[in-house]
């Protein structure tokens, strides 16, 4: 590429997916840009349920977590409704987690602490503009920038990330085609925030669920006192079913699903209609080029799980990128990306479809729903997901020695490569010592002497042990004492050789 790059990494889009990538970089010392075509932040509350692993992830990032829960609405219990009988109560608490319960507060509130994080890293978003041609070259990209007035420019950049939403332009133009997966023909989906009126009360911090002949009613809390509240129905019939639904149209549909009685909703906001599909991009990386969140893939959004597994998207590129355009790691590890995070979405595209057919049935049966509850709630937290199949992924131990490689390590966790050196019943100093000696610089040491951390893992080995536990919080090498050789193997194939700047404190 001629001329020189303008800044290691563009970042186009600026709503969760992008801006977590940007703080991933910008706290790393990864120059990088963010362009975003909205002139102004986000007003609306769009993607507004954070589970559990996703606040996880915030308070890694350098967010102060507590002041953003404190600016939401808990999610304590989920209450599920069958034709107008209550039929359960699951409590959403994941004593697994620093973070117990479900946030729900506004998108607009998750961007605004993820662009202020950005900015205390030294990173302001460039709005009015949008990206518009991608050419590629060995060393980088070209970007067309279109700014408001009607004004062009050019970037360079060594990397790029695509992060705009299904409508990615920089995706078409790089001719990556959607992988259709299914689009919901016959299903309709209306949502608002609005205050709403049964004849019981509804809890603050209690989600409920309505199942009817033909579909589904979901009352979610906010912080401000309403409710987001979404109707799932099938509809045969598109005639005057245009531009945004009035409350009127959302509450008779409600009453026909609920079977509790009138149903009324007041100061109602931000009702749209919702295209229910799932679709994946045929590829997430193509060359220099990277797409997250909505840009690579769309759920229909029954599990209110797209944002948050879009952050986890760029949680989990975010560590990957800085390690090659910051660090000189080997771009074979950028092809992990995909390789962890496609299935974790395919899961997750193929569970929505499950969750939609069931819930328009004409005659859901009781034992079946309350049987779909139970498997799918610890899979909302996403706390359960791993990466088994990873090629980051190697297991030296048997299975009494904690979790297996692959798996979230449970604790807090910097950002950072730890050794967590598990010395069992029978500490073995010297073998603790060997395994630390020449360890490479770009990994942190906590040797669990108190047992803290072996309880956390609900690990109990009957010899003294290791996790080597990623930036992300996931074991990347598990092993034994005797396997000092094979973590600095593990580490240079990952990470490639320590730098020149690094080898001095080796």
């Amino acid at each position: 590429m001629s001329g020189l790059m303008e800044t290691e990494v563009l970042i186009v889009g600026a709503g969760p997916v992008g801006l977590t990538v940007a703080v991933e970089l910008a706290r790393r010392g990864v120059p990088c840009r963010v362009v975003e075509e909205a002139p102004a932040p986000r007003e609306s509350t769009r993607g507004c349920t954070v589970y559990q692993r996703t606040l996880e992830v915030f308070e890694a990032m350098g967010l102060p977590v507590d002041d953003y829960v404190a600016e939401g609405a808990r999610m304590a219990r989920r209450v599920y409704h069958l034709f107008g009988e209550r039929i359960g109560t699951v409590d959403m608490a994941e004593p697994r987690s620093a973070h117990p319960y479900p946030l729900v507060v506004g998108q607009n509130v998750t961007e605004r602490y993820l662009e202020r994080r950005l900015a205390d890293l030294g990173v302001l978003v460039q709005r009015g503009t949008s990206a518009g041609a991608v050419t590629q070259e060995n060393d980088g990209v070209t970007v067309v920038l279109h700014h408001e007035g009607g004004r062009r420019s050019i970037i360079r950049a060594a990397w790029l990330v695509a992060a705009q939403g299904a409508a990615s332009g920089v995706r078409d133009s790089l001719g990556i085609a959607w992988r259709e997966w299914r689009r919901f023909t016959g299903l309709r989906m209306l949502q608002i925030d609005a205050r709403v009126r049964l004849p019981f009360g509804l809890e603050p911090d209690e989600a409920h669920l309505f199942f009817g002949a033909g579909g589904h009613v979901g009352c979610v809390p906010l912080p401000d006192g309403r409710h987001r509240v979404f109707v799932v129905r099938q509809s045969l019939e598109d005639a005057g079913e245009r531009g945004d639904p009035r409350p009127a149209e959302i509450a008779a549909a409600m009453e026909g699903l609920c079977g509790v009685g009138e149903v009324g909703l007041t100061e109602g906001r931000f009702a749209w209609r919702v295209r229910l599909q799932n679709r994946f991009a045929e590829r997430m990386r193509a060359g220099r080029v990277l797409l997250a969140g909505d840009s690579a893939r769309v759920f229909a959004p029954v599990h209110a799980q797209g944002m948050n597994t879009g952050v986890q998207d760029a949680f989990n590129l975010g560590w990957k990128l800085a390690a090659v355009a910051g660090e000189g790691a080997p771009e074979t590890l950028l092809d992990s990306y995909e390789a962890e995070r496609r299935p974790v979405a395919e899961e997750l595209l193929a569970r929505t479809e499950r969750s939609l057919d069931f819930g328009v049935q004409e005659s859901p049966d009781r034992d079946a729903l309350l049987g779909a509850i139970a498997v799918n709630r610890p899979k909302r937290t996403q706390l359960a997901i791993d990466y088994p199949d990873s090629p980051l992924t190697r297991d030296l131990l048997g299975d009494d020695a904690g979790p297996r490689a692959g798996r979230r390590a449970p604790g807090r966790w910097d950002g950072r490569w730890t050794l967590l050196v598990l010395p069992g019943p029978r500490p073995d100093r010297r073998g603790i010592g060997r395994l630390m000696t020449g360890l490479d610089p770009r990994v942190d040491v906590i040797v669990d002497v108190d047992g803290e951390a072996s309880s956390a893992l609900n690990a109990a080995p009957d010899a003294p042990a290791f996790h080597l536990i990623r930036p992300d919080g996931h074991i990347g090498l598990r092993g034994g004492l005797e396997h000092a050789a094979q973590v600095a193997a593990y580490l240079d194939t990952v990470l490639g050789p320590v730098p020149p700047r690094n080898r001095s404190t080796a």
